[in-house]
Order: structure tokens, then sequence, then C-alpha cells
């Protein structure tokens, strides 16, 4: 039997635009605009466990405004009920700079998806969820949200798992230590699991990671695949190199099939083996999606 899956942190608007390259400090350099489109960590785990046909909840908060109401429209399609919904102010939007060998770069600005008030979880039982999603962005250290979600964590289960992606912009120094010792898995890329760990391999940091989470440790390698660290040892989980056309929601994409499998019942070796398939497919088209 499946396992139950709650999905909790951000949608925003994505604005996809392709450039040669990054500009340096003063230059101004032409770009094409791809695509707008609905994105967010959180929403594109989930478009893409919808588009594996995995049953799970969605929370996002939807604001009030042009995007909001975007944002509303993607859930009501995607059969997704909006289950937290603030009209103090519209959701953010992310610009996504597409370089032309496929690497991105983003620029957010925030909205009401980092306004999260203990009100809005009151009503979702945590004990509930067999695995829970949460994304580094929302546990920093600049506002108040951290402290709300982690709050709704610790409502969890003690055999609930905790699947977190760090980001780029990692974990806030107040809710660290706290993360990552309630039944968490990490997954994350390369430069991350260096940051997060202060070691200068990706080999080594996650082996570091594993000694504080004691849980698995999922660092992706891009073409090399993923790297495993686990209570029975460490593995790399090759991959099938492909040409990469838009890396916008690799990590998003890759944990998504990490999670699918796992909520299946694979074994971890499998479950990697299925994120690095996942993923591959979604870096061979603009945006995330496998189609």
């Amino acid at each position: 039997m499946s396992k139950k899956i709650l999905i909790l942190g951000s949608a925003v608007i994505d604005v996809i635009i392709d450039i040669d390259r990054l500009p340096k400090a003063g230059e101004d350099i032409p770009g094409i605009q791809k695509e707008v489109t609905v994105g967010g960590c959180a929403f594109n785990v989930s478009k893409i466990l919808d588009e594996l046909h995995v049953a799970h909840d969605l929370c996002v908060p939807v604001g009030k405004g042009l995007y909001a109401d975007k944002i509303r429209a993607a859930l009501q399609a995607s059969h997704h009920n909006v289950m937290i919904e603030d009209k103090r102010c519209d959701n953010g939007y992310c610009l996504s700079l597409v370089e032309a060998d496929g690497e991105r770069t983003f620029i957010t600005m925030d909205g009401i998806e980092t306004m999260w008030l203990d009100a809005w979880l009151q009503g979702i039982d945590a004990s509930k969820y067999d695995y829970i999603y949460a994304s580094g962005y929302g546990f920093q250290d600049s506002n108040s949200s951290g402290d709300v979600i982690m709050n709704f964590l610790r409502r969890k289960n003690a055999d609930c798992h905790l699947v977190l992606d760090p980001g780029p912009r990692l974990l806030g120094k107040r809710f660290h230590d706290e993360l990552l010792s309630m039944g968490t898995i990490l997954e994350l890329n390369q430069t991350e699991a260096k940051a997060l760990s202060g070691k200068d391999d990706a080999e080594t940091a996650a082996k570091a990671l594993h000694t504080v989470t004691k849980q698995p440790v999922i660092v992706t390698l891009n073409s090399r695949g993923t790297f495993c660290v686990d209570k029975d040892g460490a593995f790399l989980v090759p991959t099938t190199p492909v040409k990469a056309i838009d890396t916008i929601g690799a990590g998003d994409s890759h944990t998504a099939g990490f999670l699918a499998a796992l909520s299946e019942g694979k074994s971890l070796k499998e479950a990697c083996a299925e994120a690095n398939r996942v993923a591959a497919i979604v870096v061979q088209h603009v945006g995330c999606s496998l189609s």
C-alpha cells in the first residue's frame, strides 16, 4: 500500500528567460522570455508526482492578486484543493535565467508564501502522513515562517520521515539542528551538500551529514548519478547522461521520483534509480514536466 505524502511549501510564478550567459556588473544583455508558468519547489514536486500518478496532498499558500489567480487556477486544474488562502498580498515570482548550457540562476521576489501563520496549519493533521516534503526556503532566519512550519512538523509521528531539500539558501541557523534530527532524509545537490556540511567534496559531505541525521542522505552528482549514504554504507547509483535543455526543476523532479518510489515500498537504491530516470526526462524539456 502506498504511503501518505504531504508536500508542504510554496507556489510562485516562474518567469523563464533564456540568455547566452549571466551578465557582468553594469552590462546590458538581451534575453528571450520563454515561459511564464506556475512553479516553486513544492508545486514542482507535486506536479511531477501527479504525472507519476502518485497520490499526495499539496499545501501551499495562495494569496490575492494576479499571480495568486494563476496559481489557484493551476491547483484547480490539477485537482488539488486550496488548503491555505490569505488575502494579505499576492504570491511571489521568480526570474529564472537559463544560460546556453542549461544552467539556471534565480532571482526571487517573495510574496504570501513567506508569511506563514500558525492558524494556516491548525486544521491539518501532521500525524496522518508517512512522508512530509519541505524545502529550505521555508526555514530562513529572516522571517518567522520557519517557526510556524517547525511547530507543525513537531506534531508529526516519530516514524514519519521529513524529506528535506535545503535548497541554495540552505537552512537558517536557528532551525538547522532540530530539522536534521527529526527523522530527516536529505535530498540535495553536491554544492548544497558541501555548503551544509562544510566539507570539500560531495561524498565526504554526504557521509558527514549522515552522522548527524542518522537517515539516508541523497546527493545528486549531475551526469554521474546519485551518491547515497545510509546505515549500511555508501554507494553510487549511476544515471544515463542526456543533453540538458533546461535544468529548472531538475532537483525538484529528482525529489519527486525518489519520494514516489519510496512511497511504493521500493529500496533506497531503487528509489534513487527512479529519481535519476525522472530527472533525466525533465531536463530534456523546457520547464518542470515529464512531457
